[in-house]
């Protein structure tokens, strides 16, 4: 019995030793193959399809597929040289490039010059803003709640730019548009506002060239929206029964094309004609006129319905304005 265990334990040892050596053996030959270079583990990283097929290829043909991916594999970009800019030149018959250039910087591009309008702003408290209009002269001064600034310069300057006020403060000047000067240009008898206006030549439906008539001038702001509209072609009728009101329509009038001429390179059309005469005897004035549009600012506007009537075209619109303590547009009338 004892022989027989001592037979087991030998014949167990003798296993053991055997497979550690052929485990030994088999790591070593895995690790290191007869080429000498250790074989990749499966946590590396893995061979390319490429690269397997270049393996079980034979060595010629292996060397000629490695060339042909070579050659096959994306170039990267080269830098190209940098070329000059080129200076895109406008060519006008008859004016040099850089005049050409100068001369298509558009009407307002000029700096202020005396005689014409500027609108100085300056910042107030809760976003308000504060806007004085004034008429450029070399020896007057811009006087505001900021401080004074002479004219002078003023004169000179580009609009746009921020000057600063005898006590420090910071004032925008520029060129006011048409509606800020009808806001804040002198004033006789309530104006129309803008947005009434606007209303106004949209229900009347005015075409550069048309002929209109406009009752009731008051401070000119209708007779300056409407000048605008019909063109240097077109014709605008105010009449006006008060003198007073008649003769500051024509100062604003005048002011404001007078002020253009200056800043802007084109003219403001001369097309008003102001009439100092109550439109209901101005019948047998209308005989010879056709009107495409009539606007009623008065306050008995049917007074003028009878002899506006025979004068506008088939298909005219007349617009009546009427003004209420809530300065709103009533009604039109369609003819």
């Amino acid at each position: 019995m004892r022989a027989w265990r001592a037979l087991r334990r030998a014949a167990a040892s003798s296993c053991s030793s055997s497979s550690s050596s052929s485990s030994s053996s088999s790591s070593s030959s895995s690790s290191f193959p007869a080429d000498g270079k250790p074989r990749r583990r499966a946590w590396e990283t893995s061979l390319s399809p490429l690269e397997r097929v270049r393996r079980l290829l034979p060595p010629e043909e292996a060397a000629a597929v490695a060339r042909g991916a070579a050659a096959a594999a994306p170039q990267p970009p080269q830098a190209r040289p940098e070329k000059e800019e080129e200076e895109v030149v406008v060519e006008v018959p008859g004016v040099a490039p850089r005049q050409a250039l100068a001369g298509t910087a558009g009407p307002r591009s000029g700096p202020f010059r005396a005689g014409e309008l500027a609108l100085a702003e300056m910042p107030r408290k809760n976003n308000w803003t504060l806007k004085v209009l004034c008429r450029l002269a070399a020896e007057a001064v811009l006087s505001s709640p900021g401080g004074l600034l002479p004219h002078r310069d003023i004169i000179g300057q580009l609009p746009g730019q921020m000057l600063r006020t005898s006590a420090g403060k910071r004032l925008l000047l520029r060129r006011p548009s048409l509606d800020e000067y009808v806001l804040l240009m002198p004033r006789g008898a309530t104006i129309a506002y803008p947005k009434d206006i606007s209303a106004l030549l949209t229900m009347m439906d005015i075409h550069p060239g048309d002929t209109v008539l406009e009752t009731g001038s008051g401070s000119g702001a209708m007779s300056l929206f409407l000048s605008r509209a019909v063109g240097p072609k077109g014709r605008v009728l105010s009449y006006e029964i008060r003198e007073d009101h008649h003769n500051l329509a024509k100062k604003n009038y005048r002011h404001w094309r007078s002020a253009w001429e200056i800043g802007h390179t084109d003219e403001w059309p001369d097309n008003v004609e102001f009439i100092l005469k109550d439109i209901s005897t101005a019948a047998a004035d209308l005989k010879s006129v056709t009107l495409d549009a009539v606007a009623l600012d008065m306050l008995d506007p049917q007074c003028a319905l009878p002899v506006v009537h025979p004068s506008l075209k088939q298909g005219g619109v007349c617009a009546v304005y009427l003004a209420k303590q809530n300065t709103e547009l009533q009604a039109s009338l369609f003819v």
